[in-house]
């Protein structure tokens, strides 16, 4: 019965994010249903759990009705834009293209039997046992534990539980979707609730089929999902309750969004789901800001240098992507600033360009930890071993056409860690051997999505 009602609070999340998906009515071909559903999962968790800190704010206990009540207006608001409008309600869109029935064969058959097998083994690990992992329940867990049984966030949360426990400047997107969770549950249950995690590896697959399926053959895309799929470390954080596989989700649904609109300028509605999923990912974790910056910084940069497109309708859209992830995001910063949140490890990090030329020494154990991980099999099968093949052999096809404005966003966020671990005050050997293998994870589905478009000309597909 538990397992039925935790399937039940995953469905309302799934209805809360397709209102809004149909509230944007994104231009283009018709998404399918499998990855309608699944960016609908990721934006229902998101909004869901920015109206409990909104209640929160607006002291307002938790109550299922409470919450579940504003979507029914959403939803009255959908039907009476569906009936005036004479559109069908399945006709939800972001720029995919549509699948086209073809009979399976033994390669596709194969392929997908393997993915299957993938999916089932990351619900399987996920849900035989508990949370267990450290910061899975000393960040996290904790958090949605105090939020339920108080049935809000209390009101002294941020100005002194908080510091009791690490990181206190944490995103609360995930604790709060699990005490909504909980709430739909009446108790606590560790072991059920773990089940979003999977359901964000699926995610993950699904938009990386359906992406890849845009400009190459059925065969070829699952081929990419399995890569996905298959690499132990991705499927690993299925089940351990960490937040990066969940993070890397957004980020990759905003960055395919926001290659469609370099693709199509008119397709506004595609910028504006990359946005919105830019935002949930600083809404998940920290880093989320860091890629936030990054795809704001390639608009700019499209803006700038691109001849093709009005320049100011496209000043207009970098001011509107900017205004979305800061509008959504403005709760949670002004209760940071407020309570003056920062992270129990790093603090304040130095930004003195002065302190930072003196850590330049710092490259040389970053770059021996970065090859640790390209060479190493382990956890990543061949995948970075072949990607970096791949760039070394088509440097020049990576910068051009539409792989130009993907591959300069992956430098940038590569840019972006090293830039971050030069100026972070902890030691850098051990900080390094923490963070970097979980790092990778976070922009991982988009190297693969990049890897099947620089391959696409090279592979029969």
């Amino acid at each position: 019965m538990e397992f039925l009602i935790v399937i039940a609070s995953i469905i309302f999340a799934v209805f809360a994010g397709s209102n809004i998906l149909y509230l944007l009515n994104c231009k283009g071909r018709p998404l399918h249903i499998a990855a309608a559903v699944c960016v609908s999962y990721c934006m229902g968790v998101g909004f869901i759990s920015l109206e409990m800190f909104l209640l929160y704010l607006l002291k307002i206990k938790f109550d299922i009705m409470v919450i579940i009540l504003p979507w029914l207006f959403v939803l009255a608001l959908n039907v009476f834009l569906m009936l005036r409008k004479n559109r069908n309600s399945s006709e939800i869109s972001i720029k995919f293209h549509p699948i086209k029935n073809i009979k399976p064969n033994i390669v596709s058959v194969f392929l997908s039997l393997g993915i299957m097998l993938e999916v089932f083994y990351a619900f399987f690990r996920a849900l035989i046992k508990p949370m267990e992992s450290y910061d899975a329940v000393a960040i996290y867990a904790i958090k949605s534990k105090i939020f339920f049984l108080a049935k809000s966030i209390p009101q002294d949360y941020f100005s002194w539980i908080a510091g009791h426990f690490p990181h206190p400047d944490y995103p609360l997107n995930i604790p709060l979707f699990k005490s909504f969770i909980y709430i739909w549950l009446g108790s606590l249950n560790d072991q059920l609730v773990k089940i979003i995690f999977p359901l964000y590896f699926v995610s993950c697959l699904v938009i990386l089929c359906f992406a890849v399926r845009r400009f190459a053959s059925r065969n070829y895309s699952l081929a990419f999902t399995f890569i996905l799929a298959s690499m132990p470390q991705f499927n690993s954080y299925a089940a351990n309750a960490y937040l990066d596989l969940p993070l890397a989700c957004y980020l990759f649904i905003s960055a395919v969004c926001l290659f469609d609109w370099f693709r199509d300028k008119t397709d506004i509605r595609s910028l504006i789901l990359s946005a919105i999923m830019a935002a949930l990912a600083g809404w998940t974790k920290n880093e989320g800001l860091m890629y936030c910056a990054a795809y704001a910084f390639v608009i700019f940069l499209n803006v700038v240098f691109s001849r093709a497109g009005n320049i100011l309708k496209k000043a207009v859209c970098f001011t509107v992507y900017i205004f979305i992830i800061l509008v959504i995001l403005a709760p949670w910063f002004f209760i940071r600033n407020e309570y003056h949140l920062v992270n129990t490890d790093l603090g304040s990090i130095n930004l003195d360009p002065i302190y930072l030329l003196k850590q330049l020494h710092r490259m040389a154990p970053i770059m021996y930890e970065f090859q640790k991980q390209v060479v190493g099999p382990k956890k990543w099968n061949i995948f970075w071993i072949a990607a970096l093949a791949a760039l070394l052999l088509n440097f020049k096809k990576a910068f051009r056409s539409d792989l130009k404005m993907v591959s300069i966003t992956l430098a940038l966020i590569i840019c972006g860690y090293v830039y971050f671990y030069i100026a972070s005050p902890l030691e850098i050997h051990y900080f390094l051997s923490k963070t970097w293998s979980r790092f990778l994870i976070q922009f991982l589905p988009i190297c693969v999505y990049w890897l099947a478009m620089i391959l696409r000309e090279d592979v029969k597909t």
